[in-house]
């Protein structure tokens, strides 16, 4: 959702800002889901902007048939995405961790699979998740933005400082760590490896779905909603660093403030222009991103 321009540019520049960060947040969310698997399992997940676009499926269905509270719907979606992420792991995946070939080719069959499972449970037809109270503009001077946005902004900062707890303060996040560093080692010391891919795989998918229901309100659900995130997604990751969560985080920020401050000096077809000539850039300048880590086998 973008905002009216405003009469004086400042204005318009941190109005911008306010929309660029929280969609970046939510690019940040879905990076970090990305990272986590990756990081543990060296799995490259391209589904994940199916199960980002079943979280704005799951969020619909639960606010017109669970739910109208929104925060109930937000748990519903997440559960669904984290219990949709260990299917993934323990079917898919799990039998794919050394071939990364196969993972990109099943991950392809699983968004044409997930798109058309929904075109036949709901139809072609883009849905409204209908929560009016969430499109309620508030006011701060010329300054315009929903209810919406600051839930956003909300949800994601509570979720990645509970990650980040998660990773640091308890068992199974330890050993998450443990086993991204060297999965030998962790053997050895008495980490199960299937229980945390399991988690892990969770843990995304919980995120990936919590970030398609909380873009679904402020745009329509449909089938093809995750496939932009995916591409900022990966774009987040890139310019933080494919072994750094917090360099997803800042990734997914940096994007959503470059997209939405070019709309003021170029058209808005040209704001992905952007967004890519700063990974270009990135890529050429430091390959492994402003705060990538050296993966595990590399020179």
């Amino acid at each position: 959702m973008a905002f009216p321009a405003m009469a004086f540019p400042a204005m318009a520049v941190i109005a911008q800002a306010v929309n660029g960060i929280m969609m970046g947040a939510v690019y940040a969310l879905f990076a970090v889901g990305m990272v986590l698997v990756f990081g543990v399992m060296r799995v490259l997940n391209f589904a994940h902007g199916a199960v980002f676009m079943a979280g704005g499926y799951l969020c619909w269905f639960a606010m017109a048939h669970v739910s109208p509270i929104y925060p109930v719907a937000l748990l519903f979606s997440t559960a669904g995405g984290a219990a949709i992420g260990l299917v993934l792991e323990r079917l898919v995946f799990r039998r794919l961790r050394e071939n990364l070939s196969m993972q990109i080719v099943a991950s392809l069959g699983l968004i044409l699979m997930a798109q058309n499972g929904v075109l036949l449970l709901f139809g072609a037809d883009a849905l409204q998740i209908e929560a009016p109270s969430l499109r309620r503009v508030l006011r701060l001077g010329e300054l315009g933005f929903t209810v919406q946005h600051l839930v956003i902004l909300a949800a994601v900062a509570v979720a990645v400082a509970s990650l980040h707890v998660f990773l640091s303060r308890s068992r199974l996040g330890i050993a998450m760590r443990a086993a991204s560093q060297d999965i030998q080692a962790a053997r050895v010391v008495g980490i199960a490896p299937d229980r945390v891919f399991a988690i892990t795989f969770a843990l995304s998918g919980a995120l990936a779905a919590l970030g398609g229901a909380l873009l679904g309100p402020l745009f329509l659900v449909f089938p093809g909603m995750g496939d932009l995130p995916l591409l900022k997604g990966l774009t987040a990751i890139v310019l933080g660093g494919m072994g750094s969560v917090w360099g997803a985080v800042l990734g997914g920020l940096a994007i959503g403030l470059l997209e939405a401050e070019a709309t003021l000096f170029a058209p808005t077809d040209y704001r992905d222009l952007v967004v890519f000539a700063a990974l270009i850039a990135t890529l050429l300048l430091r390959p492994r991103g402003l705060f990538g880590t050296a993966i595990r086998g590399e020179p």
